[in-house]
């Protein structure tokens, strides 16, 4: 699990967690199994946003040689993140979801091909389920033709392939970040309070002259939506938000409105011409958010509609 005593440390391994005690449960003992990573000499935090689930006896219990450090409040993912980053020694930071697995090698692999690697910002492997069948691993930034036409924000074909590719951004749910480039820009942007933070995060380091990887030779095992399932509407509306936040920052204040405007007529179109008691469960949670999200439009937009209540 590595400690905070002795060798010096090339990876800080960085969890953050929120309700997901078997999930990060899973993520650990994957942690612990891994014994290529015993050469490279490791330290494992887990920054817990105020889990209510039993987080911290399991952590303190199960796994003393991580450092625990738990917040009183729920502070968002980016938050948590640069908490963890002011404590972490490593040359390189292993960001992971709660709900990933590691699979033996592959960590050390991607430290490996990142040391060969001049200006690396940050490196992301290639996203499996389970069953080790292939997920988006790549995302495309956000912008107003994808939501005018969602095909034509879909990745391009280098983006896809089995070769090293630069990228514009990487799904965050298991990524490499060299700590001094991670320093350099400041970490995360703590506005962001989950989602499209590490699209905010690979866009600032590639305008710092950073590069933004993928790595597909390496994969890691992502238990794709589990810590959201179950809060699926806020997760979504809590999307809605960081994407807002994204476009006004990245695109300005006249495209964002812009965006907004063809984002909530298309939710208003849905709503009036979809037959809402003809739907199955899952067509009726949609039809809810789309009602939730014309509701936060006119509410004038506030971050209350998400997860963090």
């Amino acid at each position: 699990m590595g400690s905070r005593e002795g060798r010096a440390i090339i990876v800080s391994i960085v969890i953050i967690t929120k309700d997901t005690r078997e999930l990060l449960k899973g993520c650990l003992r994957s942690i612990e199994k891994d014994t290529s990573l015993r050469s490279l000499g490791i330290e494992t935090i887990i920054i817990d946003n105020a889990s209510n689930d039993g987080t911290d006896s399991m952590v303190r219990q199960e796994f003393p040689d991580a450092l625990y450090i738990r917040n009183d409040v729920n502070t968002g993912f980016a938050a948590a993140v640069n908490r963890a980053g002011h404590v972490a020694r490593g040359k390189y930071i292993l960001l992971l979801n709660s709900d990933t697995l590691l699979i033996e090698g592959e960590a050390a692999k991607m430290v490996g091909f990142a040391d060969s690697m001049d200006n690396l910002g940050i490196l992301g492997p290639q996203l499996v389920y389970d069953d080790l069948s292939t997920q988006r691993s790549v995302a495309p930034i956000p912008r107003l033709t994808g939501e005018i036409l969602p095909g034509s924000q879909r990745l391009r074909r280098n983006d896809l392939s089995r070769d090293v590719v630069d990228v514009e951004s990487l799904i965050g749910a298991a990524i490499l970040i060299r700590k001094s480039a991670f320093d350099d820009i400041n970490g995360f942007d703590e506005r962001f309070f989950f989602f499209l933070e590490e699209t905010d995060f690979c866009m600032r380091l590639r305008l710092a002259g950073y590069r933004v990887v993928f790595y597909p030779s390496a994969r890691v095992v992502h238990l794709q939506g589990k810590t959201v399932r179950k809060n699926w509407i806020k997760g979504r509306m809590e999307y809605n938000i960081s994407l807002r936040k994204f476009i006004r920052k990245h695109h300005g204040s006249l495209y964002g409105l812009l965006f907004d405007s063809v984002k909530c007529t298309k939710a208003l179109l849905f709503i009036l011409f979809t037959p809402f008691l003809l739907f199955g469960e899952h067509s009726r949670l949609r039809y809810l958010y789309y009602c939730k999200l014309v509701d936060w439009y006119f509410s004038g937009c506030p971050d209350s509609f998400g997860l963090r209540n």
